[in-house]
């Protein structure tokens, strides 16, 4: 979604319930609890801007997850030891949100600087049962 499709948001200025799940996310990084974030993990979990075929719509949302967020250190090379530990308290860290025309709410995190999708997004949705992370877009030209 580019830019003019969404407004940002601060955090603070968001629903209660949303500061409370994003609260509940920091502490379950700080903590390395893998369980409490894929608990908060939308059924319909999605990759977007995925070019390099790491999405499978038939796997469960924890492995789709996991291809951007990997958790478990013996599933990395020793070089990148919680390496998505790292890169989710990084995408939940920030104070402001896009939020897309659908609803969602969606957080920057990397380092690219390339126009139009300068950085990957983490994404988030309400649903019935509250907040859940909805899915991750892929940044990069």
């Amino acid at each position: 979604m580019l830019a003019a499709e969404s407004k940002s948001i601060a955090l603070h200025t968001t629903e209660r319930q949303f500061q409370d799940f994003i609260a509940s996310l920091e502490a379950a990084a700080r903590k390395k609890d893998a369980s409490a974030v894929y608990a908060l993990l939308a059924p319909d979990y999605y990759i977007a801007r995925d070019f390099g075929g790491s999405f499978d719509p038939s796997a469960p949302p924890t492995r789709n997850f996991s291809a951007n967020f990997e958790f478990n250190n013996a599933n990395l090379r020793p070089e990148y030891r919680d390496h998505g530990w790292v890169e989710f308290r990084r995408a939940i860290s920030s104070r402001h949100f896009e939020k897309k025309l659908d609803g969602q709410l969606c957080t920057p995190h990397g380092a690219l600087d390339k126009k139009p999708f300068s950085h990957s997004q983490l994404c988030f949705r309400k649903h019935n049962d509250g907040w859940r992370i909805q899915g991750h877009i892929n940044g990069g030209d």
